[in-house]
């Protein structure tokens, strides 16, 4: 079950994937972020000024990053992620989120 700060956090924010009454999904970064960040953490981050005025688009600088440590673990990876199995969709929101933090 997820984690309803977490929830608003990625999901809600971030991921255009998100639908409400799903919440036994959990991509890897959802799952990364949330071993590893807290909930205040992630809001302090996304409330700093040079945070707040970024696109929502990730630019992809750390894909190979995000790979290793999240992607080639995640369930979605094996099942369907179209983000990497073709790039016909856009990245999860835990993604993105991960993707400014790293940078």
């Amino acid at each position: 079950m997820k984690d309803r700060a977490y929830t608003n956090i990625i999901c809600k924010g971030f991921c255009r994937f998100y639908k409400e009454g799903r919440e036994e999904l959990h991509c890897g970064t959802y799952n990364f972020l949330r071993r590893n960040l807290t909930p205040n953490e992630l809001t302090a981050f996304l409330k700093r000024p040079e945070n707040a005025k970024k696109s929502p688009v990730p630019d992809f600088s750390r894909d190979k990053e995000i790979k290793e440590i999240v992607c080639d673990g995640c369930e979605f990876l094996m099942d369907g992620c179209d983000f990497r199995e073709d790039g016909s969709h856009p990245p999860c929101g835990g993604y993105i989120l991960l993707e400014r933090l790293l940078g």
